[in-house]
């Protein structure tokens, strides 16, 4: 399934339906840091020539994720937010302003992967998922999971414990949201076609989801004896 669905967003502007509001658009944004470099990253408002970082100010290292934020434009940007990352605390593009069309006071992670120091297929970039938090039945819990690991590390098939998430699942690519029962969290992430019984994973993880939670999870090179998953709780505050 391509990372262009109803719920998670293209490098391009995305297909999502844009904000009746004629005045205000507004979206609550998180950032994410996957690269293996630190950045911050920038909200670009007011057709770009006023800027706003959300993280205050502060790089953010891999694996940094940022306090959400009310983010609010008038009607001469509309829908469409954009946003750029810097190196570090510096004022050096790290990568250039990425445009996204977020729908009528939704939740949504903008995140950055790939890396810096290299201009192919992984080559950092940002993207965003929309946090779909409609009701949760009682004792489950929701799970999105990402491939941002490596682009030549082929299709991947993505289960937890097991039941398969999605099969063929490419770089740059997700699964859709999934509720599942809270004792199901075993993710397990291998080559296509090998199965969730492999002596050789790419990955594997335990979360530790309680009722009504909602997981966002990364498949990714992670630092040394970490394994090769990072996992983020973005239940939208109540």
């Amino acid at each position: 399934m391509k990372l262009i669905n109803s719920l998670v967003l293209s490098i391009a502007v995305s297909v999502l339906a844009g904000c009746s509001n004629d005045d205000t658009y507004t979206a609550d944004v998180s950032a994410i840091n996957l690269v293996n470099s630190e950045i911050d990253v920038y909200w670009q408002f007011d057709k770009e020539r006023d800027e706003m970082s959300l993280s205050n100010g502060n790089g953010m290292l891999f694996g940094d994720k940022s306090a959400e934020k009310l983010l609010i434009q008038d009607n001469t940007d509309g829908d469409v937010f954009s946003f750029y990352a810097v190196k570090g605390n510096s004022k050096e593009t790290a990568i250039e302003s990425t445009r996204f069309r977020f729908s009528k006071h939704g939740d949504y992670v903008v995140y950055s992967y790939g890396r810096l120091d290299n201009d192919s297929a992984q080559a950092a970039q940002l993207d965003a998922v929309k946090i779909y938090d409609g009701e949760i039945a009682t004792s489950k819990y929701r799970v999105i999971v990402v491939h941002t690991y490596v682009a030549d590390m082929g299709k991947v098939d993505v289960y937890m414990g097991d039941q398969k998430l999605v099969e063929d699942l490419e770089y740059g690519e997700a699964t859709e949201f999934v509720d599942l029962s809270i004792d199901l969290n075993e993710l397990i992430v291998v080559k296509a076609g090998q199965g969730a019984n492999t002596d050789t994973p790419i990955a594997k993880i335990t979360l530790s989801p309680q009722a009504g939670d909602i997981h966002l999870a990364y498949i990714t090179t992670t630092s040394e004896n970490e394994g090769n998953i990072k996992s983020f709780n973005v239940t939208p505050a109540k």
